[in-house]
């Protein structure tokens, strides 16, 4: 099949996903009292529904892209956006923002994503700092502090869940398991230009993105600067990622999943698969979280869990394939 004609029914595709999805839910909204007032669903639409389809958009697509550009850097298939420690800075920042906290107001969320935000953005620069071999940057090194870095913030939530009460331990859990839940609207004002700014700045990228993952040897061959190429990346892609999980907490699986998918059916090529995995990464994850909220109705579901159900049998598959 053309590439042209795949992209087309990838896009078409995830445009009626996010579109059906604005309508899935425990309410049934009918679609002649959206711009309708003071009706009910009016202020479910786009109070609840919209923000929420939205957020869950900009988290796959920047999930999914972060993905993409770790797999390339690294040389690694099971890369995901999580590999480098930004998720666990993310869920310690949580976690001790939620344990010093007495509130459980709607304030409390805004400090519970500010400590998130804050934590992320120490770990960036704590394991960038552990990268530097004699002055050199060096990715194996990269990936190794961001794995002990990993280890070490776990420890530190266990630590904190031990010495908490049964509501704080509660509220560290849900929101180390991922949901699309506790992201409010304001949280637009952060996502969207944050997101847009990284996609901009990953996909300028896209053919130093192609020369890097067959190996720095070559890249530098090519005249790719590699230490400048990384760095840009890594911190571009390692703060939008700390945007969206600051609201949403870690949601895995879409970082690995949605690259291989669409190197198999689309391209190899980054300057494609940069907004197609985009694009496709949001639509599965709004997918996902369709499912979360109406499988158990009238509770929900963590969208992790859906994302880890589908992801965890996926990377077997890449073990066995690998392993061939």
């Amino acid at each position: 099949m053309n590439t042209n004609i795949k992209l087309f029914i990838i896009i078409s595709a995830s445009i009626l996903i996010v579109t059906a999805s604005l309508f899935i839910g425990i309410h049934k909204i009918n679609i002649y009292n959206i711009f309708t007032g003071g009706t009910i669903d009016n202020y479910i639409f786009f109070n609840t529904r919209l923000p929420r389809v939205i957020s869950g958009f900009i988290t796959g697509g920047i999930l999914a892209v972060s993905g993409l550009v770790f797999q390339s850097v690294f040389k690694n298939s099971i890369a995901t956006p999580f590999t480098l420690g930004v998720a666990g800075g993310a869920s310690l920042g949580a976690a001790i923002y939620i344990f010093f906290s007495q509130s459980v107001s709607i304030m409390a969320v805004f400090g519970q994503t500010t400590a998130a935000m804050a934590g992320s953005i120490v770990t960036i620069f704590l394991v960038y700092s552990f990268a530097f071999i004699k002055g050199r940057l060096n990715n194996t090194t990269l990936l190794l502090a961001g794995v002990a870095i990993n280890f070490f913030t776990s420890a530190l939530i266990m630590f904190i869940q031990y010495f908490a009460d049964i509501n704080q331990s509660y509220n560290i859990t849900r929101y180390i398991t991922g949901s699309l839940t506790t992201v409010l609207p304001n949280n637009m004002l952060l996502l969207i230009p944050i997101s847009f700014a990284a996609f901009i700045i990953i996909y300028s990228f896209h053919k130093e993105l192609d020369i890097l993952s067959m190996g720095e040897y070559i890249a530098e061959s090519r005249g790719v600067n590699i230490k400048y190429s990384i760095t840009i990346l890594y911190f571009t892609v390692s703060f939008a990622i700390a945007a969206v999980i600051s609201a949403t907490g870690p949601i895995g699986f879409v970082g690995m999943i949605i690259p291989h998918v669409m190197r198999m059916f689309i391209s190899y090529k980054n300057k494609i698969l940069i907004p197609v995995s985009f694009i496709f990464g949001g639509a599965f994850l709004v997918t996902c979280d369709s499912f979360a909220r109406t499988i158990i109705a009238p509770a929900e579901l963590p969208v992790s869990i859906i994302t880890s159900i589908i992801g965890a049998p996926f990377f077997i598959f890449l073990i066995l394939k690998t392993s061939k």
